[in-house]
């Protein structure tokens, strides 16, 4: 974040800070904000609105619902290097949900809107925008549209209502004041959405933002997460399931939408003061044991999380379990598991380019629909067995990046997610650690093990075969072979004996390989062999060497032998051979040669087998692993290319391309 002057920031949250004595109940009505045109008594609840220097009252504000928000009027936060106070708030709901605008004085008569929902913040201004007029009202879902000279994608479109309101506002916002919105993404992830009214049209645009990525201070403490928290009369009595009388706690007040009541299965409307039954479960559902229970609070990569909701979903090959994580200051989270592997899932707001996330780029994997089978606790949007949404996965493991599609809703969700090991999610929530049973089997976004073990060896493997290679080819310059002998012998069979001797030679140095090439003057398909010994002239020891020459048609070429001896140290030696050749032949001239010197290579060989064997195996076993991963993917890379060609994957291409083109 750009660093902000103390005193330019001190000065920019300046208020008017004017007081006026409610008409209704007489107590002060402060108006932060020279902006402010409406107000709610904190006293009487008294809608007030001013005109010039009085204050008209026209009926009550409804109750706030509980919530367990930070934020509070007052709390005071920076965006983009600019200091803001929360000075009013308007708590808007739609039939699947709810949400928290909290109206923002940046001081200088300028304000802004810092809206809350899923555990996420959107930041945006109103701005000018003429081309809004000639918008078309029946925009879909999942289309682009150009507004104030740029592109947008619409990812959502809510009509709400205005339940209740409290501190000052730019507008008057009385209860069922009615407004539809059509959320925006811009290219690079900024936020923007169009409002339509009664009173006409307006565009706001701003950017996402994180809890903490906007530096509030002045937060209320959270009751039941922090010691001496204000407990409200709804957090201290004690709720009831409008259907059977059971007690029901909501662990996430304010924030979800609806809970389930573990008694009767009713669906529970949990945006409004009074719960509601809205809906039903089945027993099927009630009597789902999921191995976390809600409730459950734990340390989870640093951060202390609560269990709040469960459900089951399906598609056409398997069912898998979604528990929803809840921390005050964090939001949300998704821990995601099947056959005992785990991820940890997060919302992306903002987010449409396609198969790319922070800069990494991940493949198609999954492309199903949906169902939800079964719905335990609460959740921030109304969920309900049976939803149905298309659901699409791509990995780059160990991350994961979705997106659902929820025609119904007319809604496009992204979220993205990282692989978790089950001992941690044993460490934090498991009361019951024989529960979490070990993974089974390759998993769509789990980490291969031979990877990574592979990258840990890829360097000094890398390092250690140049360095083999060039000391290889040093010594191949340094120690070339030098001749020591050069003799010419003859084979003759009238001889009485044929035993072949070499003159003596020399060897000098340290032990080095010796190589002897023997070359016969043959007739055609007859062969003479040479076997004998390298003998030490002082010792007498001797190094059997075997020469068999030959001159075949069917084998041409083998009148010239040669054999390689390892290692032979210095001393004075000769080689004596004892022949055995075709009956036919009479005399042969023979020319031997022996050379000192050079590499053996078969230790070479050998050495680089010794190298490359662990580092090639774990490149095979990764292979290996990733052909078992996407076994389990229709858009396996390791299948032909006819697999993939089955015309259902056009409405998918086609649905991607539009969240990318421009």
């Amino acid at each position: 974040m750009p660093a902000v002057d103390s005193q330019s920031a001190a000065s920019s949250t300046q208020h008017d800070s004017r007081r006026y004595d409610c008409p209704q109940c007489g107590a002060p009505v402060p108006f932060r904000s020279s902006i402010s045109v409406f107000a709610v008594c904190e006293h009487c609840r008294s809608m007030v609105v001013r005109k010039d220097f009085n204050l008209e009252t026209f009926g009550q504000m409804a109750e706030l619902p509980p919530d367990l928000s930070p934020l509070q009027i007052g709390t005071r936060g920076y965006f983009d290097g600019k200091a803001f106070a929360l000075i009013g708030r308007l708590r808007m709901h739609y039939g699947e949900g709810s949400w928290t605008e909290w109206c923002a004085d940046f001081g200088q008569g300028k304000i802004g809107w810092v809206a809350e929902a899923m555990g996420c913040f959107m930041v945006s201004f109103e701005q000018s925008a003429p081309d809004l007029a000639r918008l078309n009202p029946e925009v879909k879902q999942g289309t682009r549209i150009n507004v104030a000279g740029a592109n947008w994608f619409v990812s959502d479109i809510k009509s709400a209502k205005c339940i209740a309101a409290e501190g000052e506002l730019p507008h008057v916002a009385p209860p069922g004041w009615e407004r539809t919105g059509i959320d925006l993404v811009g290219e690079k992830g900024e936020f923007g959405t169009i409002e339509i009214t009664s009173e006409g049209r307006a565009f706001f645009s701003g950017a996402y933002a994180q809890f903490d990525e906007l530096n509030f201070t002045e937060l209320r403490k959270v009751p039941g997460w922090e010691q001496d928290a204000e407990i409200t009369r709804r957090q201290s009595a004690a709720m009831n399931c409008p259907k059977c009388g059971a007690p029901v706690a909501l662990r996430a007040e304010g924030l979800t939408m609806a809970a389930v009541c573990g008694s009767c299965g009713s669906i529970l409307d949990s945006s409004t003061p009074d719960l509601q039954a809205v809906g039903r479960v089945s027993q099927e559902t009630l009597r789902l044991n999921p191995i976390l229970p809600i409730g459950t609070r734990g340390m989870l990569r640093g951060e202390m999380w609560e269990i709040i909701g469960f459900m089951r979903r399906k598609d056409r090959w398997c069912s898998w379990d979604e528990y929803l994580l809840f921390n005050p200051w964090q939001g949300f989270r998704f821990l995601v598991t099947f056959n005992g592997h785990w991820s940890l899932v997060r919302i992306l707001p903002g987010h449409s380019t396609k198969n790319e996330w922070d800069g990494e780029t991940f493949k198609l994997f999954a492309r199903e629909q949906a169902t939800t089978t079964g719905v335990l606790g609460e959740f921030y949007w109304r969920v309900r067995q049976g939803e149905k949404a298309m659901l699409f996965d791509f990995v780059s493991p160990p991350r994961i990046l979705s997106c659902e599609n929820n025609e119904e809703l007319q809604d496009i969700t992204w979220s993205g997610g990282e692989y978790i090991g089950s001992d941690e999610v044993k460490a934090a929530f498991a009361r019951d650690a024989n529960k979490i049973g070990r993974p089974r089997g390759p998993y769509l976004n789990e980490p291969n093990p031979h990877q990574q073990k592979w990258r840990e060896v890829r360097m000094p493997f890398f390092m250690l075969l140049v360095t083999y290679l060039v000391l290889q080819f040093l010594f191949l310059g340094y120690d070339a072979q030098k001749s020591v002998l050069d003799a010419r012998l003859a084979y003759d069979a009238s001889a009485a004996d044929k035993t072949l001797m070499t003159p003596k030679f020399k060897l000098e140095g340290p032990s080095a390989p010796l190589h002897v090439t023997a070359l016969g003057g043959l007739e055609t398909d007859t062969y003479l062999g040479l076997k004998g010994s390298l003998v030490n002239a002082a010792t007498q020891q001797a190094i059997p060497v075997t020469l068999p020459l030959t001159n075949y048609t069917t084998a041409p070429g083998g009148n010239v032998q040669d054999v390689t001896l390892p290692a032979v140290p210095s001393g004075e030696y000769y080689l004596r051979l004892d022949p055995d050749a075709s009956s036919s032949l009479r005399t042969v001239p023979l020319s031997v040669k022996v050379a000192r010197g050079g590499l053996f290579w078969s230790n070479f060989w050998f050495g680089l087998f010794a190298i490359c064997l662990w580092p090639v195996w774990l490149l095979l076993r990764t292979n290996a692993f990733e052909r078992r991963r996407w076994a389990e993917s229709d858009f396996n890379p390791y299948a032909s290319s006819s697999d993939d060609d089955d015309e259902s994957g056009s409405g998918f291409l086609k649905f991607i391309r539009n969240l990318s083109d421009d």
